[in-house]
Parts: C-alpha cells; sequence; structure tokens
C-alpha cells in the first residue's frame, strides 16, 4: 500500500486525493487534491463547473494529531462565481468556508467535545491550541445547535 493511500484511510478523508505526504519534526504536512470536477458555493447549494480562477496560496487547515505530530491539511483550491454570493473560495467536504476557520470539522468537534468533559485550560495543553482559540471554536461549534432548537 502506497504511503498517500495509507494517509487517506488513516484520515477518513473523502472526495480528496492525498497527493504528497511531508513529515517535519512534530508536524506532517499532507497536500490534498479535490476529486470532484463540479465547484461548490460554501455558503448554498449552487454548483458550477466553470471556474472564475484558482488561488495562488494554498489553504491550511489543522487536523487531528496523529501521535505525535500536529497534522495540517493543505490544497490548492479555485474560486467560483456563485449569483448569490459572487465571486468566492469553493467548498471542501472537511472544513468550513475558506476565512470562517483554520481548523477542520473534526478538529473543531474534538475541541468542543473536550470543553464538554475538561476545563478549558486542559484542553489548550491536551490539543496544542491557544486558549482564545478553543472558546472561538467553541462558539463556531455550539452556537448554530443552540439557535436551531426551539425556546
Amino acid at each position: 500500500m502506497r504511503a498517500t493511500s495509507l494517509v487517506k484511510q488513516m484520515l477518513g478523508l473523502r472526495s480528496v486525493t492525498v497527493i504528497e505526504v511531508l513529515v517535519r519534526p512534530h508536524e506532517l504536512l499532507i497536500k490534498l487534491r479535490l476529486t470532484r470536477s463540479r465547484l461548490v458555493c460554501p455558503k448554498c447549494s449552487y454548483t458550477t463547473r466553470s471556474c472564475y480562477d484558482t488561488r495562488t496560496l494554498d489553504s491550511r487547515w489543522r487536523h487531528l494529531d496523529i501521535g505525535i505530530h500536529q497534522t495540517w491539511l493543505s490544497c490548492q483550491l479555485r474560486r467560483l462565481r456563485c449569483p448569490t454570493h459572487g465571486v468566492i473560495t469553493e467548498a471542501v467536504p472537511f472544513a468550513r468556508p475558506v476565512g470562517e476557520s483554520r481548523f477542520t470539522r473534526d478538529f473543531e468537534h474534538l475541541v468542543a467535545w473536550a470543553c464538554a468533559k475538561m476545563d478549558k485550560t486542559t484542553v489548550t495543553k491536551l490539543l496544542r491550541v491557544a486558549w482564545r482559540t478553543v472558546g472561538t471554536i467553541c462558539e463556531r461549534v455550539v452556537t448554530p445547535r443552540a439557535r436551531s432548537q426551539p425556546s
């Protein structure tokens, strides 16, 4: 089995191809490519095959750690012209829209779950994130659910 296939199975990522895995001291950088041909607006259900342009810089998200290594996902994204939202970066299946969060949904859900079980300082040490970041992630994950439930 190739290393890229193994990493894709370990991470449980769908709709992506692992291009490269870079191992650095205490860090893994996993370069991805989206496999779908249609671009999806991250704010609505609009899809198109037409690409407005391709971003020159790769987007990066912090993912769940693998052993002692912090894991980062990196992907070059395209932009599309949505009739409702204008020119916007395409959605990725594993994270919130670009600009809203630098973390994958799995990482954010782990942070929110850990905050329900232990104090915030312990969460920062366990997951190696800043104290302020833990609060921001909890707001992002928990608040939408609280709003959708009737009072």
